[in-house]
């Protein structure tokens, strides 16, 4: 009997040593993936800045020529564009349309408000 409380006892420690133990190295590997995401982030970033200076300009083309805002053709040739060109990614081509169809959204509304937006 109390060689098995003392097996147990053993077990129990070697297997806590070991999570505790473990625990170090999984931090350090998530922290390491997460800058890396981090780092992804913020070209993201810079790139929809990117697009947004673009969209400021083509804003003003079609404001000097009196257009809408929405270009629903053009929309749709993106998303077919960006669902495209996503069958070869990671991301199901249908996740890639819905957040194209947000960045898309989101543009659009930036662009009819004047680009006056900023938070």
């Amino acid at each position: 009997m109390i060689q098995r409380r003392l097996l147990n006892t053993t077990l129990l420690i070697f297997v806590c040593a070991g999570a505790v133990a473990g625990q170090p190295a999984t931090k350090a590997r998530l922290d390491e993936y997460r800058t890396q995401i981090d780092g992804v982030d913020r070209q993201i970033v810079e790139l929809l800045n990117k697009r947004a200076a673009i969209v400021q300009r083509i804003g003003s083309v079609k404001k000097e020529a009196g257009l809408p805002v929405a270009a629903p053709a053009r929309e749709q040739q993106v998303l077919d564009h960006v669902v495209e060109a996503g069958k070869t990614g990671l991301l199901p081509p249908a996740t890639v349309r819905r957040i194209y169809e947000v960045i898309l959204r989101e543009m659009r509304t930036w662009e009819a408000t004047g680009n006056k937006e900023k938070q």
